[in-house]
């Protein structure tokens, strides 16, 4: 077996325990940071995937109307330094009814039943952001062979590049514990409604699909069924997005 940087990975490692050894989720609780968050975005949506018009960016940092409300973690490669994603925690404004990208996208009524979702508790996770570049200066993660010619980056690495996707919702459940926020609306992709399900992690369909960029499912979470029901069935990844049981709600 080929020796990983900072120690030698077997199958038996606790999943929480081999992403730490790659990855730091970061509070992007300073302006560099915060910086580093819209530069990423900027590169994500304006450049890899088209979302956004990058002329509209000339400082090359993807910034909207709503992150003026909100909070933001960081995806840090432990090796290289390197920002391999981010996410947004868009806090409620209790003074505004319709306060959400998602009141602008659809008209269900869940997304106002504050019944169900009390607005002080209720928060909006949107810009899950993963980069491609990062992928591609690892070696080409994405591939269908996994194939590297980048000799410094080890099998052992390769195989947790796939749980990028589970530091990011780490991220969103440790700023949600920190916000006292008990439940999530969001709007994605079916591509990212499957991998999350592959790990257990159920966010709930409300209504039809929408089109917002090409379509996307509105969702919404009560935190406490969500890890629930990925203890019950994925203790290993329960562990790593609440590290260890710390960011529960």
């Amino acid at each position: 077996m080929e020796i990983a940087t900072t120690r030698q990975i077997n199958t038996e490692s606790r999943l929480a325990d081999i992403f730490s050894d790659y990855f730091d989720v970061l509070s992007a609780n300073t302006p560099q940071l915060q910086e580093a968050v819209y530069r990423l975005r900027y590169q994500v949506y304006c450049l890899e995937i088209k979302f956004e018009n990058p002329w509209q960016f000339p400082e090359r940092k993807e910034r909207d109307e709503f992150d003026k409300y909100s909070i933001h973690s960081l995806l840090k490669h432990s090796r290289t330094g390197s920002f391999a994603g981010t996410v947004r925690l868009i806090l409620p404004r209790l003074e505004v009814e319709k306060c959400f990208p998602v009141h602008t996208i659809t008209s269900h009524p869940l997304f106002l039943d504050h019944r169900q979702f009390p607005r002080s508790k209720v928060a909006e996770i949107s810009r899950f952001a993963i980069s491609k570049n990062f992928r591609k200066r690892l070696g080409e993660f994405a591939s269908p062979s996994a194939a590297s010619k980048y000799h410094g980056i080890y099998r052992d690495e390769r195989r947790i590049i796939p749980h990028i996707t589970l530091g990011l919702v780490a991220g969103a459940i440790k700023m949600s514990k920190e916000q006292g926020i008990q439940h999530w609306f969001c709007v994605v992709e079916h591509s990212l409604l499957r991998l999350l399900s592959k790990y257990s992690l159920h966010l709930i369909p409300v209504g039809p699909i929408v089109e917002y960029h090409g379509k996307r499912q509105p969702c919404y979470v009560h935190l406490d069924q969500f890890l629930e029901i990925a203890h019950k069935e994925r203790p290993d990844v329960w562990e790593l997005i609440t590290d260890k049981g710390k960011n529960c709600p």
